[in-house]
C-alpha cells in the first residue's frame, strides 16, 4: 500500500489513542468518585454513576472495535497478524513526528494504566472492607445463628449463645 494511506491510518491511530487516554482519565475519576459516594453512603448518585458507566461502555465499545479494524489494517500493511501488532513494534517501523507522537502516547498510556491498576486495587479494597464491616454489623444486630465464636464459662463449658444478638428474628 502507498505511503499516504499508512500516514492517514497512523493520524487515525493517534486519534485513536487520544480518545483511548481521554477514557482512562475518565474512568480514573470515576473511580475516585465511586469510592466518595461509597464512603458517603450517598446511594442516589451512585446509582446515577452507575447508569452512566452502562451508557460509556456501548460508547466505548465500537471505539473498540474501530481501533481494531484500523489493527487489522496497520498489521496487513506490515506484514504481521493483527494480535502481533503493537505499539513498540509500530513504532520501530516509524520515523519522524509519527514515531514521536506514538512514543508520547504510549508513554502516556502506561503511566495511566500502572495508575488505573492502583485505583482500582484500592477501590476493591475498599469495597472488600465495606462488605466485611456489613458482614460484622449484621452479625452484631442478628447474632450469628449457629455460626461464630463459642463462649467459655470459667470452668472450661460453652455458654450458649441465645441472647447474643441486638434483635430478635422471631415474631
Amino acid at each position: 500500500m502507498g505511503r499516504l494511506v499508512t500516514e492517514t491510518k497512523i493520524e487515525m491511530l493517534l486519534h485513536l489513542l487520544d480518545e483511548d487516554i481521554r477514557h482512562v482519565e475518565v474512568v480514573l475519576t470515576r473511580l475516585d468518585t465511586l469510592r466518595t459516594l461509597l464512603l458517603k453512603r450517598d446511594d442516589k448518585r451512585l446509582e446515577s454513576l452507575l447508569e452512566e458507566i452502562r451508557q460509556q461502555a456501548d460508547t466505548y465499545a465500537a471505539h473498540e472495535q474501530q481501533r481494531q479494524m484500523l489493527r487489522g489494517g496497520l498489521a496487513a500493511e506490515l506484514g504481521c497478524r493483527p494480535n502481533d501488532l503493537t505499539l513498540s513494534k509500530l513504532k520501530g517501523q516509524l520515523s519522524g513526528p509519527h514515531r514521536m507522537a506514538l512514543a508520547e502516547r504510549q508513554t502516556r498510556l502506561r503511566a495511566l494504566i500502572a495508575q488505573l491498576q492502583r485505583e482500582h486495587m484500592l477501590t476493591t479494597l475498599l469495597i472488600a472492607d465495606c462488605a466485611r464491616f456489613n458482614r460484622a454489623l449484621r452479625r452484631a444486630l442478628f447474632g450469628v445463628l449457629g455460626h461464630g465464636n463459642v463462649t467459655y464459662r470459667p470452668t472450661g463449658a460453652t455458654q450458649p449463645q441465645g441472647g447474643a444478638s441486638l434483635m430478635s428474628l422471631q415474631l
